[in-house]
């Protein structure tokens, strides 16, 4: 799997605010999307016109169980 992440603050994309131009990348330390292959990591990062501020990183998803 792969994410997006802003190399300086380490945090994560969780969106993309389009009302401003450029766009600006909505960040998160909890939050991120994700992407199966790399190639779809890299067209959204096109879509989203992410500035050279970010790059595409392989991650991998672990499932945590719930506290009650």
């Amino acid at each position: 799997m792969y994410a997006i992440r802003n190399k300086r603050t380490g945090k994560w994309v969780c969106g993309t605010d389009y009302r401003y131009s450029p766009r600006r990348q909505r960040t998160s330390h909890s939050q991120a999307l994700t992407y199966e292959d790399r190639e779809l990591a890299e067209l959204d990062f096109r879509y989203r016109k992410c500035s050279k501020e970010y790059q595409i990183v392989k991650v991998a998803l672990i499932e945590v169980e719930e506290g009650e």
